[in-house]
């Protein structure tokens, strides 16, 4: 089809949209097909017992991610199947209603004759409705299914921070009961083992972290990659002439390819903040009175924590707010550049 696709810039650049979008759904589907055992060792890691809190406040913290994830998945999910269904049904409507002429929702297919899709109008547009529905769901899925990751990591580096500011208080209460001086010792050992057990479970945090960017480091990449470029496209298809409606479905359109990059950058700042904070958070203890070993390891932990947690896209650049920034940037430089080009022409 892109081979046969009119040689003007106003259906070129309305194809250039779909095929972006196609190539980003399938690096998608190729990361569940290729990635499948590393995708269950990850499900496998979210069950174990290494992950599962043992305090109140940390099943409170585990509770409420479910929650969100839950609750995530349920508005995108809305928000997708109703747009979907808008633009599937709403021509269809107005051809069996009006008499409008039927048009092919996501791909002209120019490499068939125009009498032959005017024959075959219902089974052809019937298809691409399903295709596009698969593309949804496959959308849908992959990125909550990747946020929900995210935010299991946020929920577990909230549950070693907040172990980290009770260190020592639950043995100092256990000493202040017994009201004997030669448990002190013993004290101070349970003190350096819970701290050590804190630098096991931010080593495990961190290795579930590199085993996410393992999985979907290709994905992102692509996916913040095409982005980028839809956008750019849709910037510049706003200077072309066209109808009302699909101006309106160019805004939308680019608004949720913003929203795509958007909320896993929000969730990537989230994860380099909240893994930054630790180290201030293990301060909140009573360390002052603790021995040397103690102190020992809280600087080793403090000199690792130092060094936030990210997850990247294929090792060239982290999940945050200023990649955002600077996507969105680049976008911008391209339309500006295509515009440019645009006018010298005319």
């Amino acid at each position: 089809n892109f081979y046969y696709i009119p040689r003007d810039l106003d259906h070129f650049i309305e194809e250039l949209i779909f095929y972006f979008t196609e190539l980003s759904v399938i690096s998608k589907v190729l990361t569940y097909i290729l990635m499948r055992e590393s995708l269950t060792k990850i499900l496998s890691v979210l069950d174990s017992e290494k992950f599962k809190p043992d305090t109140e406040k940390g099943v409170q913290i585990i509770s409420d991610a479910m929650k969100f994830n839950v609750k995530y998945w349920k508005i995108v999910a809305f928000a997708s199947y109703f747009s979907h269904l808008v633009n599937i049904l709403s021509p269809l409507i107005a051809h069996l209603s009006l008499s409008v002429p039927l048009v092919l929702p996501l791909c002209s297919y120019s490499f068939l004759t125009d009498s032959f899709k005017e024959r075959f109008i219902y089974p052809l547009y019937s298809y691409q409705c399903l295709g596009m529905h698969v593309h949804m769901l496959c959308n849908l899925n992959v990125d909550t299914f990747f946020l929900g990751l995210m935010i299991f990591t946020i929920a577990q580096l909230e549950i070693l921070e907040d172990k980290l500011v009770t260190l020592t208080n639950i043995t100092e209460l256990r000493s202040s009961k017994t009201g004997k001086r030669n448990i002190s010792n013993i004290n101070e050992l349970q003190f350096v083992k819970n701290l050590n057990k804190c630098v096991v479970q931010y080593t495990q945090v961190g290795e579930f972290c590199d085993l996410i960017e393992d999985v979907f480091s290709i994905t992102l990449f692509v996916q913040f990659g095409i982005a980028s470029c839809i956008i750019c496209v849709c910037l510049f298809r706003f200077t072309l002439p066209a109808p009302i409606q699909y101006f309106m479905f160019l805004a939308s359109y680019m608004f949720v390819m913003t929203i795509q990059i958007a909320v896993p950058c929000w969730f990537g700042t989230r994860i380099i903040v909240k893994s930054s904070l630790l180290s201030q958070a293990i301060y909140n203890c009573d360390w002052t009175p603790r021995p040397r070993r103690f102190k020992s390891t809280m600087r080793l932990f403090v000199e690792r924590a130092n060094r936030p947690l990210t997850v990247t896209g294929w090792k060239m650049f982290p999940l945050s707010l200023n990649t955002f920034t600077s996507i969105m940037n680049s976008a911008y430089s391209f339309f500006t550049l295509l515009r440019y080009m645009q006018t010298r022409e005319n």
